[in-house]
Parts: structure tokens; C-alpha cells; sequence
């Protein structure tokens, strides 16, 4: 089986266990987020790290998500609090940022610090994920969540595919050797398109500001996908884990979702609050 059809047919088994959830309701959906989290937590520590999971820093660093998810999602539910976390998640994707376009070279001393620090992919985690989580708090959040689901994802599938067929130019071949401009110009203008359409007709009247809004979401997930390669590269790993069959593992998958997620939520937050 070639990796393109392992890739559609994992793909298609997530988009059915998502759309199971999202059927099923909101206490669903977010038991489904909060699950996401140790799983990143744990490719994060034993494969980024190389740390085992019966350290004190993996333990700690499960029980601070789990802990914080739970308790902010299903005890403390207040629109100040995730105020709180999408102003940290928007200034953690300013720190990544910062990160990929700033940082050029390998550092040692940035990787003791990054093991050394470990139990602090926690909040790595935990941050965007409540962002994430904050939509399902809406009244309207099924069209919210497909929105940004078609928004995000679209723009991975969409760029591999015009990658394959016209890619010619790299994008930034030393951070990520396979994308190409092509494919990210094929990725968001598709991604732009569905989720217009669909914000139409489910959500609300799309506008220039909105259209314009969602090109650059559309860009950021690509942003967060390359923050994410960096960091492999600054490890020398492939892939965070092989969990996924044609995709790598979790973190792998939802990269890109864990980054333009505290935007998407201030959008939210700003329009309809």
C-alpha cells in the first residue's frame, strides 16, 4: 500500500471518529480534545526528549494537563478564563514564531534547556487545547468546530495534493524539504474557499474582513506545521511517533490545529462575545 493511500484511508478514519464525536455532543468532543493532550505530552518527552515515561518530569507534566483540561473544561467554565488562555495561546505562538524565524542554527544549550524544562510541554499542550476547547462552549459550536476544522486541515490536504502535482519551487527547504510555494498557494486558497462557503452558509454573512481573516489562519497553519519541523530538526527526529500510518504521530497530525487555534478562539471571542 503506497503512503498516499495510507495517508487517505487514516485520514478517513479521523475525519469518522470526529464526526462520531461531534454527533455525539460537547461532553464527547471534549473528553476526545482532552485526550489529544497526552498523547502530544508523551511523543513530545520520549521521543523529543528521550525521556521515560516513569520520570518525575512525564508524570508531573501529564497531571498538569489533565488536571488543568478537566478542571477549566467541566468545573471552572468562564469566559475570563479562556480569555486568560487565548491571550497565552496567541503570545506562546508569538514565542514559536520567534523560534522559527529568528533561531538559524542547531543550540545545544536551547535543547538542555528544552530537556531540562521538560514537564513544561504541559502548558505546551494544555494552552492551545483549551483554546480548541473554548469553542465547544458555544451555543453554535458544531458549525464553529467544522469551520475550523475545514479551515485548518483543509489547507494540509489541499497543499500535499498541488504539492504532488505542480510543486517546482521550495518553500523553505531547510526546515522542510517537501512543501513548495505551490502547494501552499493550492493549500489555502482551497482551504479559503471551502470554509468560506461553508461560514456562508452555516455561520454568518462572510465579509472581505472575514475572507481576509481566514488567508491568514490559512497561513498560520502552515507556519505552526514549519515550527513543528524546526523542532524535529533540532532533535533529529523524523516524525514525533509512527501512530498514525501515513501520517506520523499525533503531534504530527494536529501541529498546525495547536497553533492557529488561539486565533481562531479571539476571532470567535471578538465577534460573537
Amino acid at each position: 500500500m503506497s503512503n498516499t493511500v495510507m495517508r487517505i484511508l487514516s485520514g478517513l478514519g479521523m475525519v469518522i471518529v470526529l464526526g462520531f464525536c461531534i454527533w455525539h455532543g460537547p461532553q464527547a468532543t471534549l473528553v476526545v480534545i482532552g485526550l489529544l493532550g497526552p498523547l502530544v505530552i508523551d511523543e513530545i518527552i520520549t521521543n523529543f526528549y528521550d525521556q521515560s515515561r516513569t520520570s518525575k518530569r512525564y508524570i508531573l507534566a501529564q497531571s498538569i494537563f489533565c488536571i488543568g483540561f478537566y478542571f477549566f473544561n467541566f468545573y471552572q467554565i468562564s469566559e475570563s478564563s479562556f480569555s486568560f488562555w487565548i491571550s497565552a495561546g496567541i503570545l506562546l505562538n508569538i514565542l514559536l514564531m520567534s523560534y522559527l524565524f529568528l533561531v538559524y542554527k542547531k543550540s545545544d544549550s536551547l535543547l538542555q534547556i528544552f530537556r531540562m524544562t521538560s514537564w513544561l510541554a504541559s502548558f505546551f499542550v494544555l494552552i492551545p487545547l483549551l483554546c480548541l476547547s473554548y469553542i465547544v462552549h458555544f451555543e453554535n459550536w458544531r458549525t464553529l468546530f467544522i469551520g475550523l476544522m475545514l479551515l485548518n486541515f483543509m489547507v494540509d490536504t489541499a497543499a500535499y495534493f498541488s504539492g504532488k502535482k505542480f510543486g517546482k519551487h521550495k518553500l523553505w527547504e531547510a526546515v522542510s524539504p517537501k512543501k513548495t510555494i505551490e502547494g501552499l498557494i493550492g493549500g489555502v486558497f482551497c482551504s479559503v474557499l471551502l470554509t468560506s462557503l461553508f461560514w456562508n452558509a452555516f455561520v454568518d454573512k462572510v465579509t472581505p474582513l472575514t475572507v481576509l481573516f481566514f488567508i491568514l489562519v490559512a497561513c498560520c497553519s502552515q507556519i505552526g506545521d514549519l515550527a513543528q519541523s524546526k523542532l524535529k530538526r533540532q532533535f533529529d527526529i523524523k516524525d514525533s511517533s509512527s501512530l498514525i500510518p501515513g501520517h506520523g504521530g499525533v503531534y504530527d497530525r494536529i501541529d498546525s490545529l495547536l497553533f492557529v487555534s488561539p486565533f481562531y478562539s479571539f476571532y470567535l471571542m471578538a465577534t460573537f462575545h
